[in-house]
């Protein structure tokens, strides 16, 4: 019953990562934007050439815009099955969400609410978010102003003022005079907006109070238009010198991703390995690291960032955990990162702390940890930790292997490598070789598909390494020795 359940969970979850697929697609994007176009001309339409009055609309306007309509509340809805809660689609959505509503007639309370159907404008930019790769880039904007609300507070405030003491001005010296346009505050309100933002007043002051007011608006206009242009230039050269071009997804948008946390060399050799492995096609990766600059230094080792995230934070505190989705994640790595300050001890410790935390905010989580003192393993294991790996312990044994036995480094390095060659790989056995022998077995899938297995995992056992008379069940997995590339799950 247990592993009925769980075998009709693993099939909701892949079709959800292929709906979620389909759904954050470039052609899928791309569908959605020219509808989003064709919606926003229609509106057009209905204001400029008709006048806004339904009863001048030709017999297809308004049918084709509640068509239009309904793909798009089915596209929210898609959305909404992919998403990891009801609230983060909530709060990703809300403006999708109040630019379909009024535009069913049920909803029309009054005209006034045709005006919410331009909200639809504001989808274009949201479907550059997602898609193709190049226009993952885009996510630039949605970042864009972050630790610069200072900076356009005080811009803000500055045109505001500017804008209120026009109008004061205009309206106290202009209104009533004769050869002036400005009758009341509304007007004159109006010429010092349009004034600051042109850097012209069209019609010429009447009056010399209107000239000093209309000449101190000019400097205004002079100021705050070099403060947004120094403000932009920064963020843009202070963004693209933090590569945020590359990766800045929320927490809530990572969901069955994997966690490594700390970084260092081995951090670029596991990512690497990660994002050549097909089970991991799909999969993102997140790095916790208070270390700076980690994006570039994946670059330089040329590797593709698309699917790496970075979280600057201390990877055993709570919250940078609980920030990083390890309630969500698939996988969770811990390195023993050692800035050169810290004592083995303390390495340890952290990767302890990390490891038993990560295990108690999600125990279905597989975790894996690296310690420098073979000591503390069984502490972890004690934790649930699933695989520890002592510091030094497997390049050293290896180390002797290879100098032992000449030519077998060559063996290792195939395996190992996930770009050419052979890999290990574990297989889900079929029903068609419950029953059968280890031995029979390996035979069989030697002789059909030229696949050489070394070992078998029991459903919910540990590992066994060639266990020739072992009967093999139809849920236990078998590694094997396989070309790389090859994707196959199940036999």
């Amino acid at each position: 019953m247990e592993q009925s359940t769980s075998l009709k969970l693993s099939f909701k979850k892949k079709i959800l990562a292929k709906l979620k697929r389909i759904v954050e697609s470039a052609p899928f994007g791309l569908i959605i934007m020219v509808l989003i176009v064709v919606s926003v001309l229609l509106i057009f339409s209905e204001f400029f050439l008709f006048g806004g009055n339904e009863k001048n609309f030709p017999y297809w306007l308004t049918p084709l815009s509640d068509y239009l309509t309904i793909v798009f509340i089915f596209e929210l809805f898609l959305r909404w099955l992919i998403s990891y809660s009801t609230s983060s689609f909530f709060s990703n959505y809300w403006i999708d969400i109040i630019a379909v509503m009024p535009t069913f007639r049920i909803f029309r309370l009054g005209r006034i609410f045709r005006i919410l159907r331009m909200l639809r404008m504001l989808r274009l930019f949201r479907v550059f978010s997602i898609g193709a790769e190049f226009t993952k880039k885009l996510r630039i904007f949605g970042k864009i102003f972050e630790g610069r609300l200072p900076e356009l507070g005080i811009i803000s405030s500055f045109g505001i003022f500017a804008v209120l003491f026009g109008a004061v001005g205009l309206s106290q010296f202009e209104a009533g005079s004769e050869g002036s346009a400005i009758t009341d505050v509304s007007d004159a309100f109006w010429k010092s907006l349009f004034s600051l933002m042109s850097g012209e007043y069209a019609d010429y002051p009447q009056t010399l109070g209107g000239r000093v007011v209309f000449l101190i608006l000019l400097f205004f206009e002079m100021g705050i238009f070099a403060m947004l242009t120094g403000t932009f230039s920064a963020i843009m050269m202070d963004k693209l010198k933090e590569t945020t071009m590359h990766k800045h997804y929320s927490p809530e948008e990572l969901d069955n991703h994997i966690i490594i946390c700390g970084f260092g060399e081995k951090t670029i050799i596991l990512t690497k390995e990660f994002l050549n492995d097909p089970v991991f096609e799909d999969t993102k990766i997140l790095i916790i690291s208070e270390k700076p600059n980690i994006l570039e230094e994946f670059e330089a080792n040329d590797l593709d960032t698309n699917r790496i995230c970075i979280l600057n934070e201390d990877f055993p505190s709570i919250h940078a955990l609980n920030k990083a989705g390890v309630d969500r994640a698939r996988l969770a790595v811990i390195t023993s990162e050692n800035n050169g300050s810290r004592s083995t001890q303390d390495v340890d410790a952290r990767t302890i702390l990390a490891a038993l935390t990560i295990e108690k905010l999600n125990p279905k989580i597989h975790t894996s940890a690296e310690i420098y003192n073979e000591v503390y393993a069984s502490h972890l294991k004690m934790g649930g930790v699933e695989d520890v790996v002592i510091q030094g312990e497997v390049s050293g044994k290896l180390l002797a292997r290879i100098s032992i036995h000449e030519g077998l480094l060559t063996f290792f390095q195939d395996l190992l490598n996930r770009e050419s060659g052979n890999t290990l790989n574990f297989i889900l056995a079929t029903q068609e070789y419950a029953g059968q022998t280890f031995g029979d077995v390996a035979y069989k899938l030697h002789e059909k598909l030229g696949y050489t297995i070394v070992g078998v995992k029991p459903y919910g056992k540990d590992f066994i390494i060639n266990p020739k008379n072992k009967i093999i069940a139809s849920n236990d997995e078998l590694l094997a020795i396989c070309p790389v590339g090859n994707k196959k799950e199940e036999l």
